[in-house]
């Protein structure tokens, strides 16, 4: 079969190939150096300026004569979940994803409109579709929201223009000085450890669970924290993994998803979980790794399987170990002197994935996932894989500054 990924994930592309699908893949400018390496792997390619404009993923469809020839579009970025159910029913192609299924894993609104309807707990929230007139008015809308908030966009990735506000003030001042936030979603702020469940839906049913916990609530990276994650190994800890099946599947049921991988977001403790985002696609940084090695299962080799209708083939987890992955801290500004091996040789570190590398200026950390490298944490103890996690972020801080030092003895 032939088959669009609109999103150049090597897992992805690799699990396809190898069941020998044809494959047609369209990238960004910015990932599309994803796909070196693996060009002898696919039929076609394509560039577009963005995932969420299927105008354009359909013009580049078009111009390579394949809209009779395709079996499927699958989204292979969380930007691309919509675009590609609407053109599988545009181009009358079967739907894993219906677009109203689809946009309740993006719109944030729009999905806990749908929890509270069906009785999933979750934040109590309020929208902006345009900026209120002046600070009265947004307290007015604001009125029954309890403070403090979390503003952000309806429908963007990661912890990009999201914000912490104390009060309706501080969101107005937000939302008129950000025009990324003149249509934004206002929820009250939950306090509180959070949690990721990533599974995968097999018709309807939630099959492979793997539950995690970062380190520090997502909007901590604010504030100089880096996203950090460690997985619960499923046979030790059969309560909280039962919890959390129910809780991720009626979530799921109540958004509509059949199938595919999904990425929960959740506060609180067990007996009280509260659901916070979620999205049709795997989670983002090592999670695709953590699971393999947690639950036996790649998220994005399973996401491309489940969307081209291929059956699961799950293998054995790794029992005897605890894993867990860490966006490693940037020196903003600094240009990067720490190396893959540098990254390599810290204490308990089994993968890198470098983002920043040697002689690059390292940006700022707007978002979540900026990091100078990302790695994938082995121990035998959750504890202990917090530890390393823990001491990889201020190693690599050192390293940091270590090498600034050397560099500047250098000039």
């Amino acid at each position: 079969m032939h088959f669009v990924l609109m999103g150049p994930v090597p897992e992805a592309i690799d699990e396809l190939a190898d069941l020998g699908h044809t494959l047609t893949v369209l990238s960004t400018e910015r990932n599309r150096t994803a796909l070196a390496g693996r060009r002898h792997r696919i039929a076609h390619s394509g560039v577009v300026p963005s995932y969420d404009r299927p105008e354009l993923a359909w013009s580049v469809i078009a111009h390579l004569g394949l809209e009779q020839k395709i079996d499927g579009v699958i989204a292979a970025h969380e930007m691309a979940v919509v675009g590609a159910a609407m053109l599988n029913q545009l181009l009358g192609l079967p739907q894993r994803t219906d677009p109203r299924t689809a946009m309740a894993g993006r719109d944030k609104a729009i999905q806990k409109s749908l929890w509270h309807r069906h009785g999933v707990p979750t934040s109590r929230f309020a929208t902006f579709t345009d900026v209120p007139a002046d600070a009265a008015e947004a307290r007015d809308l604001l009125a029954d929201l309890p403070a403090p908030y979390v503003v952000k966009p309806p429908a963007e990735g990661g912890t990009t223009s999201v914000f912490a506000c104390a009060d309706a003030d501080e969101v107005f001042a937000l939302v008129d000085g950000n025009p990324d936030l003149r249509h934004a979603v206002v929820e009250e702020r939950q306090p509180g450890r959070e949690w990721h469940f990533d599974g995968a839906i097999v018709d309807g049913t939630i099959e492979h669970l793997m539950v995690s916990r970062y380190l520090a609530p997502l909007i901590e990276t604010k504030n100089g924290a880096t996203l950090r994650s460690v997985a619960y190994p499923v046979h030790a800890h059969p309560a909280l993994y039962a919890e959390s099946l129910a809780f991720s599947q009626a979530a799921v049921d109540a958004l509509g998803g059949r199938w595919g991988v999904f990425h929960l977001e959740v506060f609180g403790e067990p007996g009280g979980f509260v659901a916070g985002e979620l999205a049709w696609r795997p989670a983002g940084v090592l999670a695709p790794l953590s699971a393999q090695h947690t639950i036996g299962l790649n998220l994005w080799a399973a996401h491309a399987r489940l969307m081209a209708g291929e059956p699961l083939t799950p293998r054995e987890p790794d029992r005897g170990a605890v894993f867990g992955f860490v966006c490693l801290p940037v020196k903003p500004g600094a240009t990067n002197g720490v190396t893959r091996a540098d990254l390599e040789a810290l204490p308990g570190v089994r993968h890198v994935k470098m983002k920043v590398d040697p002689g690059k200026v390292m940006g700022s950390m707007t978002a979540s996932t900026i990091s100078v490298g990302m790695a994938l944490i082995e121990a035998p103890t959750i504890e202990r894989c917090e530890q390393l996690i823990d001491d990889a972020v201020e190693r690599t801080r050192l390293l940091h500054e270590q090498k600034s030092r050397v560099a500047t003895v250098a000039t």
